[in-house]
């Protein structure tokens, strides 16, 4: 969190080796990424939690209580 912003910085690699009688093949691959995020009104970004699990990243952004929504009465004429 920074700035009212969600901030998501990452880095992937991945090495691959084949080794066969008449050759040997290897291949690196690397990269670093970073995501920046507004964080919309009303989040309580002391709340905010986030998961990584099986390749899949879960944040969650719950509401501030001031940010509830609230019932206005409709009068009809």
């Amino acid at each position: 969190m920074q700035d009212g912003n969600l901030v998501i910085h990452g880095e992937r690699k991945e090495e691959t080796e084949e080794k066969k009688e008449d050759y040997y093949y290897s291949e690196r691959t690397y990269g670093v990424f970073a995501r920046t995020l507004p964080l919309p009104t009303g989040v309580d970004a002391d709340k905010v939690k986030a998961t990584f699990k099986n390749g899949v990243l879960e944040v969650h952004l719950p509401k501030a209580k001031e940010a509830k929504g609230r019932r206005i009465e409709i009068k009809a004429a």
